[in-house]
């Protein structure tokens, strides 16, 4: 579970009151302009309730930039502020004056911005359109943390128990990798090489997708260890495609399907360059031997 306080959802800042309306538009004591788009059926959300909502970011010609919706994970989650808390965003403002079920439109002129948001420069306003899914009060929300604490935990245990017997496999794939004993190894022609050893069954993974991979990651020189998501019981999420992640596991994991295991050799100019790593755990110039396991694709 996770409260979420993100850039793209605070947006900035904007104080001071204007008129109760503005174009059809009411304003928060805030600044902030809003819609109320669906009244909704529950409860007005209390000071200190726990807040569930979906939120969309787009611009004024509907270009959506952020939607919790798809870009996986668990539904975000505020804790509602009291009245007399100003130093909060947009979103966090306006769910103060909706109910359970209830959503609304709100629209933030970002010529007022100190400096425009990257890829911006030529718009005027973000609308957020955001979506209150469930509210909680204090108590039952510490419930169902520590109910969901206790499963993913257990999940956790589950995935370190099965990392031992993985650590041994992709040892040795590494060790008959470098004895030029395994076969059915494919190269791309940018030099990835590859190995899928059981092919997924889900979402073919491409640039864009939220992807989880668990991963052991080995020197393929020597079958040095330097990281792995196995002993911390979880994979590590990315999107696809977006740099955030060496060239090697963009290109790699756009080969697999969801559920796919595989291993890649990556050479340096796809993985750490002539430079290595700042604390030396992979040298300069290092290829790198990664036994990946697609566990999830969100479109």
């Amino acid at each position: 579970m996770r409260i979420i306080y993100s850039a793209l959802l605070a947006g900035a800042i904007l104080t001071g009151c204007q008129d109760s309306t503005t174009g059809g538009l009411t304003t928060s004591e805030l600044g902030n302009r809003y819609e109320v788009t669906n009244a909704g059926s529950g409860e007005a959300i209390q000071t200190g309730e726990y807040v569930y909502f979906h939120a969309k970011m787009k611009t004024e010609g509907d270009s959506v930039l952020f939607d919790t919706r798809t870009t996986g994970g668990e539904m975000p989650v505020v804790q509602a502020a009291a009245d007399d808390v100003t130093e909060i965003g947009p979103v966090e403002d306006v769910l103060r004056y909706l109910k359970e079920g209830g959503s609304a439109m709100i629209r933030v002129n970002i010529e007022e911005f100190p400096s425009k948001p990257p890829g911006l420069e030529n718009d005027t306003v973000i609308i957020y359109d955001i979506d209150v899914m469930e509210v909680l009060t204090e108590e039952a929300f510490e419930v169902r943390r520590e109910e969901e604490m206790a499963k993913l935990e257990a999940k956790r245990d589950v995935v370190r128990v099965r990392g031992e017997e993985r650590r041994t496999f992709a040892e040795d794939i590494r060790n008959q990798y470098a004895a030029g004993k395994l076969g059915e190894v494919q190269t791309t022609e940018t030099g990835l090489k590859y190995i899928i050893h059981e092919e997924g069954t889900g979402e073919q993974a491409q640039a864009g997708d939220r992807v989880t991979v668990q991963y052991i990651g080995q020197l393929a020189e020597d079958g040095k260890l330097f990281d792995q998501s196995f002993e911390r019981g979880e994979g590590i999420p990315f999107q696809l495609g977006a740099r955030q992640v060496i060239p090697g596991w963009d290109e790699g994991i756009a080969l697999l399907k969801e559920g796919a295991k595989a291993t890649f050799f990556i050479p340096s100019d796809l993985g750490y360059g002539a430079q290595g790593t700042p604390d030396g755990s992979i040298p300069p110039g290092a290829e790198l031997a990664f036994y990946v396991e697609l566990e999830k694709v969100t479109k």
